[in-house]
């Protein structure tokens, strides 16, 4: 064992501290750290200059330290910053949007209430060589490997409850832990959802689609039996998911309805308007809804749509951004590759009497290339990958006057945004919003406008 002291100064991408090693050229990574921690830590693998490490000792706290609310920070890999005070934690998020951008953005919007803000966890089962069972979340810096989990407080407190109920209901099984690499095992991951106004809830438990590994009726009903004795009072929205996959075919995915309704909904209220939303088992909806009421409402005030303004809504998951933009303007047209999405985003649509919506199935990049009149307005909120390089020619070619550019991965959209700049766009507003406390991600808004021909 070689232990080491080392002062944390800055953080990983994955928002671990990251400090100096005295007499070395290595750095250290420390999980559960705060920058300015003294530490003594004993170090681990070595990789890329990098040392992995465990805390043994906090020698000399940081000023930002606090005491954190969990019994498995400095393991899970659910939270990282829960050790750290919140506004230290803004503080943080406002400089990394300010250095990714080199330009200071809008004071950050904060979180009225960073604790049991989550509206959906998934949780991962496994089992090691020796057989011992785990449900829960990964460990941090871990391959792959489970974390019991017995308290989360980034979510309501039933998850917990029905974690335990359906960690308790697979020891009275025979049923396997689902293994990637060999792809044998039935179970895979737990699932739970809530609409955070209505207080319904979504159990949905994903299997193995391999044949020799299928789960059998009765395992179902005492599964379903478990949960609704945890939440007898709730009905909940039960659902079986079938992940199956195959050399050289994409995977599949099957849904059994198992119980109780076959939808959950959401109500989020921006500005004046309280609009509705169903949420099925693989819809996309914003984790934390609160604080999605103040994205929503700020996005409508930075981009200030006009009664005339015709707007593309690009990635557009189950509508809700085209919904929230839809009563100020002339007409959306969204854009969705999942056909759930797509579905979901109908019934969204229509729950809220809308008629100068509409969304299409496809591909953004492929769709972009047939359209030929430039909208007013585009809305972005791609995946954390961000825009894929035919999506932003096509953007480009199209040119319209306003971009409103939204990301859960403030990374990929300066990279995609220096683009646009550098074809003739100003960046006119940065607001970062916190929709994830504990973590290092943070939500951003970005408004562009073309210069005048």
């Amino acid at each position: 064992m070689m232990e080491s002291q080392t002062k944390i100064i800055k953080y990983s991408k994955r928002g671990h501290g990251l400090g100096t090693l005295e007499g070395r050229s290595a750095q250290v990574e420390v999980v559960g750290s705060v920058i300015g921690d003294t530490l003594l830590v004993e170090l681990g693998k070595k990789k890329k200059r990098t040392f992995t490490s465990t805390l043994l000792k906090i020698l000399n706290p940081s000023a930002d330290r606090v005491p954190p609310l969990c019994q498995h920070v400095g393991s899970c890999g659910g939270c990282t910053w829960q050790q750290k005070s919140y506004p230290a934690q803004l503080a943080t998020k406002q400089t990394h949007v300010a250095a990714l951008f080199k330009q200071e953005p809008l004071p950050i919007t904060p979180c009225d209430e960073p604790w049991h803000y989550r509206n959906k966890m998934e949780f991962t089962f496994s089992q090691n060589k020796e057989g011992e069972r785990y449900l829960g979340l990964i460990i941090a810096r871990s391959k792959g490997r489970v974390l019991n989990l017995e308290e989360c407080h980034l979510t309501n407190p039933w998850f917990i409850d029905v974690l335990k109920a359906v960690r308790t209901w697979w020891e009275g099984t025979n049923l396997k832990a689902y293994h990637a690499y060999t792809d044998t095992g039935t179970l895979r991951t737990l699932t739970l959802r809530e609409g955070k106004s209505t207080g319904e809830k979504m159990v949905i438990l994903t299997i193995s689609g391999n044949h020799d590994y299928c789960i059998h009726k009765t395992a179902l009903d005492s599964f379903k039996e478990a949960v609704q004795k945890t939440l007898p009072h709730e009905n909940p929205s039960l659902f079986l998911r079938i992940h199956r996959i195959a050399k050289g075919k994409p995977s599949e995915f099957y849904e059994m309805h198992l119980g109780g309704p076959d939808l959950i909904h959401e109500t989020l209220h921006v500005k004046e308007k309280a609009l509705n939303f169903s949420i099925s088992p693989d819809s996309f909806f914003q984790p934390n809804p609160v604080q999605a009421e103040k994205l929503f409402t700020r996005a409508l005030e930075i981009a200030a749509p006009k009664p005339t303004d015709i707007v593309l809504d690009l990635y557009c998951g189950t509508a809700t951004l085209g919904i929230v933009f839809a009563p100020y303007v002339k007409k959306v047209v969204g854009i969705e590759l999942s056909p759930y999405a797509v579905c979901d985003a109908e019934l969204n649509i229509a729950a809220n009497n809308l008629t100068n919506i509409t969304v299409h199935k496809g591909d953004v990049g492929a769709y972009l290339s047939e359209v030929l009149a430039p909208p007013n307005l585009a809305i972005i909120d791609p995946p954390r990958s961000g825009l894929t390089p035919t999506a932003l020619t096509h953007l480009l070619r199209l040119a319209p006057q306003k971009i409103l550019y939204i990301s859960c991965n403030p990374t990929t959209q300066s990279e995609n945004i220096s683009t646009l700049l550098a074809q003739g766009y100003t960046l006119k507003t940065l607001q970062p919003v916190d929709q994830f406390p504990h973590t290092p991600h943070i939500e951003n808004i970005a408004f562009l406008e073309r210069h005048p021909l």
